[in-house]
């Protein structure tokens, strides 16, 4: 699943963006899915580079059969970031706390100053789930609870990252 998203939000770019690196946790209240966000690492690489690691724990509502199998980490990820301050830009993978080969995903986003005030936030992001590989699901269960298991990981992770930018604007409404 490829996703790309452009959405306005109507404050200027520092504030955009300083929130987004520095406190992406206070966004929680504005994110679907999302019970909170730890900052595990918030560290600048060089000038120009702050190095974030984030760890989102996602809620979901799973059907009962997948209950017996999974555990909650299993809709938990680790957000590897590398800030480009100059270019306004992050480029980030997303890492599974169970398994490395869970799923692949990673992307690149852009905070664009529209010099009117507003910032364009422009989200890209290639997600690739292997639910097949989800630890603790029998192997005689894995080919009927792969296709649920699959759809769950999309309307978790897609709906997040697409509704950054509706969040912002909801956070920055509601604290200004």
């Amino acid at each position: 699943m490829d996703l790309k998203i452009t959405e306005t939000i109507n404050r200027p770019i520092e504030d955009v963006y300083v929130l987004v690196r520095d406190n992406l946790d206070k966004l929680v209240p504005y994110l679907p899915n999302v019970d909170k966000i730890e900052v595990k690492k918030h560290a600048p690489k060089d000038d120009k580079t702050v190095e974030v690691i984030n760890h989102w724990y996602g809620k979901v509502d799973m059907p009962g059969m997948l209950k017996k199998f999974l555990s909650p980490e299993i809709f938990s990820w680790k957000d590897v970031a590398s800030w480009d301050n100059n270019e306004k830009a992050v480029k980030y993978k997303l890492e599974s706390f169970l398994a490395n080969d869970l799923f692949d995903a990673h992307g690149k986003n852009f905070f664009i100053d529209n010099g009117d005030g507003t910032t364009d936030l422009k989200i890209t992001c290639t997600v690739k789930i292997y639910p097949e590989k989800v630890p603790g699901i029998p192997r005689l269960l894995a080919k009927k609870v792969t296709p649920m298991i699959e759809t769950l990981m999309e309307k978790l992770l897609g709906p997040n990252l697409t509704s950054l930018g509706s969040g912002l604007q909801k956070y920055f409404e509601e604290n200004s």
